[in-house]
């Protein structure tokens, strides 16, 4: 008895996770609609994509609830990841970022011979660092092949 119980519940529980991604994809695309950039998906928190577009370095953000921040610091490394430095800083505004959108051009990447990745920090007004996994640089072409 306790097993048919224990599948029931894990039937329903498998059943809200589909329903919710379907509510994300749903939103997803509907947020595409109005944005310049066309995201591939949403993460919690930050969502970075980074495309280097002949000289420079594209960088794509959603960012939840951004007016709960005072900065966002975006950062880039080489290949290895282990030593980022600071190219762009962000002091928020309130109703400045629409959909909670921002784009911004890194116009002095690092070499396109290696292979770059670029990630961000966010801080509150208590003074709350919280950091976010790095993301790769695609090429211009790749960005186009992926969103094909």
């Amino acid at each position: 008895m306790s097993t048919k119980i224990t599948l029931a519940v894990l039937a329903l529980f498998l059943g809200a996770a589909v329903y919710a991604g379907g509510e994300e994809a749903v939103y997803l695309q509907k947020l595409n609609k109005e944005l310049p950039h066309k995201f591939k998906e949403l993460k919690t928190g930050v969502t970075l994509e980074v495309v280097r577009e002949q000289k420079v370095v594209k960088i794509y953000m959603l960012i939840d609830d951004i007016e709960q921040y005072d900065e966002i610091l975006v950062e880039r490394s080489d290949e290895q990841q282990q030593n980022f430095s600071q190219c762009k800083e962000i002091k928020i505004e309130k109703g400045k970022y629409k959909n909670n959108y921002v784009e911004l051009t890194d116009n002095y990447p690092l070499s396109s011979r290696m292979n770059n990745a670029y990630r961000v920090k966010t801080i509150t007004s208590e003074g709350i660092m919280r950091m976010y996994p790095p993301v790769p640089v695609t090429s211009e072409a790749d960005a186009k092949v992926q969103n094909k």
